[in-house]
């Protein structure tokens, strides 16, 4: 057996192993503590730079998704608003069909008017003052009305054009918000006030009563209650349909976001249980390297006790 005192290769390599195996280690405690795969000994640029886009993405979508429902929370207060009106218009219809009878004196049919005009007013509060941010939702003719409200829903995506020249499919846009006029000029509801300021002794009569039933278009509406119902109905179906469509907007996103962490968790999240494994294999090796690395003098040992032996 040959005794070389300059034979490093030994400790050389068992140095390496121990290195290698505290490298190991040190990486486990760093992606157990982060969570993430990404250490400073292994950053692998390509797939952080994966998991990154994903992130982004993942961003804009939570931002889309607040949006969604914002623009939701808005439509449901202009609906819940018209709800209001249209329980007042029911209730109109109900003091002016009572009114348009012989078995009322013209004294009792003017305290039902009075009742009436209060809640004609009432429509014209509402729909007047009902907001979302300083943007009225029932009254169209109001010049802080924009002509379209932009609801974005996710990040830009061009329709068959990849030049930018094409429709921005994540765009939701509700243009017909002028349309909306819930005063009761807009619903076309006649008013009491004039019956009332002019009203004698013997009250309201009974002509003027069915005078304030008596529809504009008499040929398609019984009344000027179902016409003004009519109208409402077609107000509430505008802010249905664009409720409709954000609600699946924002199911769309939940299960947008729901796959697209899936995906970035595969990528750049620590799987513990496999994680945890290796840093025991590590530790051992490290334990293993560090009482090898200390016996792996022996050859020069055996050698200096030859020499003392000569001696």
């Amino acid at each position: 057996m040959a005794f070389n005192i300059k034979d490093r290769s030994l400790e050389l390599r068992l140095e390496r192993h121990v290195n290698s195996a505290q490298r190991d280690v040190s990486d486990s405690f760093e992606r157990l503590s982060s969570g993430t795969i990404f250490t400073s000994n292994h950053p692998k640029p390509s797939e952080r730079a994966l998991a990154e886009g994903l992130e982004f993405k993942l961003r804009g979508l939570s931002a889309a998704k607040r949006n969604v429902n914002i623009a939701i929370n808005f439509v449901q207060t202009g609906e819940s608003s018209l709800s209001e009106v249209s329980n007042i218009i029911q209730r109109l219809k109900e003091i002016n069909v009572s009114a348009a009878t012989t078995t009322l004196s013209n004294r009792d049919r003017a305290f039902l008017f009075v009742e009436y005009q209060a809640l004609h007013d009432e429509i014209n509060r509402v729909a007047e003052t009902t907001e979302f941010n300083g943007i009225p939702l029932l009254n169209g003719n109001s010049p802080k009305v924009p002509e379209s409200l932009v609801l974005r829903v996710g990040d830009p995506a061009r329709a068959g054009n990849s030049d930018g020249a094409g429709e921005d499919l994540n765009i939701i846009e509700f243009k017909d918000l002028k349309q909306v006029v819930a005063t009761t000029e807009g619903l076309g509801l006649k008013s009491a006030a004039d019956l009332l300021a002019n009203m004698t002794d013997n009250g309201i009569s009974l002509e003027d009563a069915r005078n304030m039933l008596e529809a504009t278009d008499s040929d398609k509406f019984s009344s000027a209650y179902d016409e003004a119902l009519d109208t409402l109905a077609s107000h509430r179906a505008l802010f249905g349909s664009i409720q409709t469509r954000l609600n699946r907007a924002v199911d769309f996103i939940d299960v947008y976001q729901e796959n697209i962490a899936a995906a970035k968790s595969s990528i750049a999240d620590v799987d513990y249980a496999v994680e945890a494994a290796a840093l025991a294999e590590s530790r051992i090796r490290l334990q293993a390297g560090t009482a090898m690395l200390a016996q792996s003098n022996i050859s020069s040992t055996h050698a200096l006790q030859l020499l003392n032996n000569l001696i």
